[in-house]
């Protein structure tokens, strides 16, 4: 049984019931927090979990809505946990998270940082081995000059696959890395249906018809739309309907702290 928590579903400017995007996925004896935007603190209380429950944290890339909660993970653990955290990241965020760690809590310097750095290829598809049971699969994907993203796939063994891509555009990276995975979490920023006039390319982000278009063509049967802006997350039914397009493909647009299981 593998679960996922959407901890946050929303974008760089969500307010309210939605928080910047965060994904807990779990499996017995396993862990990991992907992407740690500025309010991951508050997102992990809700799930009634503490800085010191995460060992293993994703981020996708250096954006403030994905990375600027690490330097408050990463105090909060020092007080709190005495085993490493462990970082999988391309070297360009890394770089970043270590910047904000460095500018924030200077006097603390590396003695509380305690982490391990996992280098993801920004070039290439990367995989890398979690536990036993867990592996990483990542890929770069379409993204904004100097700001490398990386998608990401779980494989479980003799379970379920789940991959997440987001900040991107469309793109064959993103099919060939989701291929048959259980379910694909796509990023959703803009929707085809309700901002008609909008050309989501300029900002490196997708619709919700073309994350469906994403799930149809690397045969994932289960689509989650996420990492909504606040004008379209109001409306989940149009997103399903557009994500769908007339097909049997299953979409949800998850609410904050909602989880899903898989088995």
């Amino acid at each position: 049984m593998v679960e996922i928590t959407f901890l946050g579903t929303g974008n760089a400017f969500c307010a309210g019931r939605r928080t910047t995007l965060a994904l807990l996925i779990e499996a017995p004896g396993f862990r990991m927090l992907a992407d740690a935007g500025p309010v991951i603190m508050q997102q992990l209380t809700r799930s009634n979990l503490r800085a010191a429950n995460i060992d293993l944290l994703f981020v996708s890339h250096s954006h403030g809505d994905h990375s600027l909660g690490f330097p408050m993970l990463v105090l909060n653990r020092s007080f709190e946990a005495s085993s490493r955290l462990h970082v999988y990241a391309g070297a360009n965020t890394i770089a970043t998270l270590k910047m904000l760690w460095a500018l924030v809590y200077t006097r603390y310097g590396s003695h509380r940082l305690r982490s391990d750095w996992h280098y993801l290829s920004e070039h290439r598809p990367d995989e890398v081995r979690l536990s036993d049971d867990v592996t990483m699969q990542t890929t770069v994907v379409s993204h904004p000059p100097d700001t490398p993203t990386l998608a990401a796939r779980w494989n479980f063994a003799d379970g379920p696959s789940v991959t997440l891509a987001t900040d991107t555009l469309p793109c064959a990276a993103t099919v060939e890395l989701a291929r048959g995975s259980d379910l694909l979490i796509h990023e959703a920023n803009y929707s085809a249906v309700l901002q008609p006039d909008a050309d989501p390319s300029v900002y490196f982000h997708s619709t919700a018809q073309q994350a469906g278009e994403m799930a149809r063509q690397a045969g994932c049967p289960r689509l989650a739309l996420v990492h909504l802006s606040p004008k379209i997350g109001e409306h989940p039914d149009v997103l399903v309907e557009e994500a769908r397009a007339g097909t049997d493909l299953q979409v949800i647009v998850p609410e904050d702290n909602e989880r899903m299981s898989l088995s």
